[in-house]
């Protein structure tokens, strides 16, 4: 059996990998103010942060789980630094940077990339440029840019600050990001232009975690300045701290090359090294070292080692929750974002290429950080484990579960399945969206008034507070917050272990359910076309011997059954075919399905002369010997049919298609 905190770890890695690789409601955004909506309880809890442990423990913890990692995963290399009170206090190098030649890791010196933890640079960019004045976050981004401009698709305008908590309201974009050669890569420039994604809610909204919104930040740091991107990080972020190790540019000095880790799919199977189109927002390359110094930077409020990088208001503003939907699920700042697990206040980022996985968490209130990156596909599950366990064996924590009174009553409303913000929101060239969906979902289901998360079943939360549950023993710091429209219908959800960056989205039942669609599709079909050819042929024939020329009446019931038959497919098939091309959410019914809803209201009509024709058959209605319709297999057919055709009707109702 796999214990509990496992099945834990395994979801976590199975979201970051979702919403961190590099591949209407008002929440006042633009307004710098943190939202907390929809709550008005208290939350119990009987827990305490305990102080960062003494080294022996730290450093115990450290090499004895990545050492068993390295293990259970096949890693190949691995890379640590840990920082506190404005000093390195551990760095260490684990396994091979390369595996073939034996190289050791060694943390001073050997380079990972990053991943997305670059953005966190482009924010500190952003941020120097507002502080004199050329970068304002509230302006709009066309303002700064002269080459090409965001289609104004919604009345308010997209800004910075929208930008750096990845609220801007963009679609996935259709760029690749991470090239095998660097020839084959676009511009900077050109790949924001070629692959602008759509505009698909106005900004401010929702969280949407978006590389193409970063790297956006990143082109308007390069015109504002009038330097290239990579030179301005350069003269104002990297060399002034004493990051010679760290570089944007995507083709490495032959310096840099040589410290360069390889990168793999496993420890027998090299991958190869990444280009980033879309560099601001994921192509970095440090090393353990040179990121304890880009920790303690933010950590003593924009200074390190006398240099200041930043103003201390700046730096809390980045830090501080600038996109918050509830007190008790971690909020976004500008270019980071909170992970609070245990009671542990922790603002950071992660950061997830192909092949390299990395984090870097800061303990403001202790003044401690820690950089931890992986050079595996698999260090996805050792990073996850690394940091889960971390925080269970340092942070002690216990809460009050008292549920609300009539938990059990309102726990369906609940269930269902929830599809993440960064998504596709429409079809794309060689993308399935109902396939993409499956891997970008959290299914709810329920059970004894509880709520559970699919690949977590043993895990139960419970609603202790109006649409906030808590896993129900109180001994796991797992919670889950979701939101209302105007009619009181459940369209959002949030969880403490995903953050706030990553809003799910409630997915209408007739999208979640379609292979219900595709059965019902069959049954129907199968069972009336079975019966309209036995019809048919039996019909020809003893027509042929004229037993029923001039009984047309006998025949109309049979050719009127085609209209309900006819109509289920059709609506069915078109069902299926937006299903494919569009993820439908719960409150989408009208918009989604126009182009089909006269169709059940159709049916209903063919239902109705059904009915009535079974009526007519069984009593010999306006047949002019006043005996019943054909004979009695027939009418018990032509009756199973009709019960058949009223049942359809439960397929219009159960997905909302009769709107009046």
């Amino acid at each position: 059996m796999i214990s509990n905190s496992r099945k834990f770890v395994l979801l976590l890695s199975g979201l970051m990998i979702i919403s961190l690789t590099v591949n209407t409601y008002n929440f006042g955004v633009g307004d710098n103010t943190s939202v907390h909506a929809n709550f008005d309880g208290e939350i119990q809890e009987d827990s305490a942060i305990n102080d960062i442990p003494p080294m022996t423990y730290l450093v115990d913890y450290i090499n004895n789980e990545i050492r068993q990692e390295i293990e259970d995963y096949g890693i190949a290399g691995v890379t640590v630094s840990v920082v506190q009170d404005g000093e390195m206090i551990f760095t260490e190098g684990y396994g091979y940077k390369d595996y073939g030649y034996a190289t050791p890791v060694v943390a001073e010196e050997t380079l990972f990339r990053i991943g997305s933890i670059s953005k966190t640079f482009t924010a500190v960019a952003a941020m120097q440029l507002v502080e004199i004045g050329l970068l304002d976050l509230d302006v709009d981004v066309n303002t700064y840019l002269t080459e090409f401009k965001i289609p104004e698709t919604y009345n308010d305008p997209i800004t910075l600050r929208h930008l750096l908590t990845h609220t801007a309201g963009f679609d996935v974009s259709s760029s690749l990001v991470i090239f095998e050669s660097y020839e084959a890569m676009l511009s900077l420039e050109e790949d924001l232009i070629t692959n602008m994604p759509d505009r698909v809610r106005p900004p401010g909204e929702l969280t949407g975690y978006s590389n193409y919104g970063s790297s956006l930040v990143g082109y308007i740091v390069q015109e504002i300045s009038g330097k290239t991107y990579f030179d301005y990080i350069e003269d104002n972020v990297t060399l002034p701290l004493g990051m010679n190790s760290t570089t944007c540019r995507q083709q490495l000095s032959l310096e840099f090359l040589e410290d360069m880790s390889s990168a793999y799919y496993d420890i027998e199977h090299p991958g190869y090294y990444e280009y980033f189109s879309l560099y601001p927002a994921g192509g970095f390359t440090s090393s353990a070292t040179d990121m304890s110094k880009f920790m303690m930077m933010l950590l003593n409020n924009g200074t390190y080692n006398n240099v200041t990088i930043l103003e201390e208001e700046s730096v809390q503003e980045m830090i501080s929750d600038q996109y918050s939907v509830h007190p008790d699920i971690p909020g976004v700042g500008l270019g980071l974002y909170e992970t609070d697990y245990r009671n542990a206040h922790i603002v950071g980022h992660g950061g997830d290429t192909i092949f390299f996985h990395s984090n870097m968490m800061l303990f403001p209130e202790e003044n401690f950080g820690l950089f931890i990156s992986y050079n595996s596909r698999s260090g996805i599950f050792g990073m996850s484990r690394f940091v889960s366990d971390l925080l269970e064996n340092f942070y002690y924590f216990n809460r009050v579960v008292e549920p609300l009174e009539n938990y059990k009553q309102r726990a369906n409303m609940f269930s269902g399945s929830y599809v993440s913000t960064r998504r596709y929101y429409s079809e794309k060239d060689g993308v399935d969206i109902l396939l993409w969906s499956q891997h970008y979902s959290v299914n709810i289901s329920t059970s004894k008034g509880y709520l559970q998360i699919a690949g977590l079943d043993d895990i139960d939360f419970v609603e202790i507070a109006p649409y906030f549950f808590v896993e129900q023993t109180g001994t796991m710091d797992l919670s889950l917050f979701f939101k209302t429209n105007e009619n009181e219908q459940i369209t959002l959800m949030y969880t403490s272990w995903n953050t706030a960056i990553t809003t799910f989205e409630k997915i209408h039942s007739s999208y979640v359910n379609a292979n219900l669609q595709l059965g019902l599709l069959i049954l129907m079909g199968t069972v009336s076309l079975i019966s309209l050819s036995i019809w048919g042929i039996d019909s020809f024939f003893r027509w042929k011997k004229g037993k029923e020329r001039g009984k047309i009446l006998l025949s109309i019931p049979k050719i009127w059954y085609l209209g309900i038959v006819t109509t289920a497919i059709v609506t069915i098939s078109l069902l299926m075919k937006i299903n494919h091309e569009t993820i439908v959410l719960s409150t989408e019914t009208a918009t989604a399905f126009q182009t089909i809803l006269f169709l059940p209201y159709l049916s209903i009509a063919f239902i109705i002369g059904n009915i009535v024709f079974t009526f007519f058959a069984w009593f010999g209605a306006f047949n002019q010997d006043k005996k019943p319709y054909w004979n009695l297999m027939t009418r018990i057919q032509y009756t199973v049919l009709t019960v058949i055709s009223i049942l359809y009707l439960l397929f219009p109702i159960y997905w909302n298609l009769f709107v009046f």
